[in-house]
C-alpha cells in the first residue's frame, strides 16, 4: 500500500472511530485532500469531489473537512486577503511561505524555526503556538522572475 493511500485510510479511521460512517463521498473528500498535496480551499475540494460525485454537496464536503479539522487532523490556515481558509495536512510545525502575486503556498521545514518561535516568545511576551506554524509573505521565485525593474 502506497503512502497516499496509507493517509487516506487514517482519516477515514480517525472519522470512523469518531462516529462518522466511512461513505464514498467521505473517502473521495479524504483522497482530495491527501492527493492535492497543497492547502485547498473547500471550494477547490468540492469541485473535485463533484467530478466523481456530481450530487454531492457542498455542505458534505464542508463538514467533512471541518469534522478532520476538529479532530485535529488537518489544520486550518486562514492567509491574509484571501477571504477563504485553505486547509494543511501536514501537522508538523513549518513555515507557510505565501506568494503575494499568484497566490501559491509553499511549506517550509526548517531545524530553526523552534529557536525563532523561541526568540520571539520571549521578546513579545506572547506564548506562541508553534503547532499552527508561521505565515510569511513574499513573492515566489516565478513572480519575482516576471517582475519588471
Amino acid at each position: 500500500m502506497n503512502n497516499r493511500q496509507q493517509q487516506i485510510d487514517y482519516l477515514l479511521d480517525r472519522l470512523e472511530a469518531a462516529g462518522k460512517r466511512s461513505t464514498p463521498q467521505r473517502h473521495a473528500v479524504c483522497q482530495v485532500l491527501v492527493e492535492h498535496g497543497g492547502h485547498p480551499t473547500v471550494a477547490e475540494v468540492f469541485e473535485r469531489v463533484r467530478a466523481a460525485y456530481p450530487m454531492i454537496s457542498q455542505a458534505t464536503v464542508y463538514n467533512t473537512i471541518d469534522t478532520l479539522r476538529e479532530l485535529g487532523l488537518i489544520q486550518a490556515l486562514d492567509i491574509v486577503d484571501h477571504g477563504h481558509t485553505h486547509y494543511d495536512l501536514d501537522l508538523r510545525p513549518h513555515v507557510n511561505v505565501v506568494c503575494t502575486r499568484c497566490d501559491t503556498i509553499t511549506d517550509l521545514h526548517t531545524d530553526t524555526l523552534e529557536a525563532l518561535v523561541s526568540l520571539v516568545g520571549q521578546r513579545t511576551g506572547y506564548q506562541i503556538e508553534t503547532q499552527r506554524g508561521v505565515v510569511m509573505y513574499g513573492l515566489c521565485p516565478r513572480c519575482r522572475g516576471t517582475q519588471h525593474s
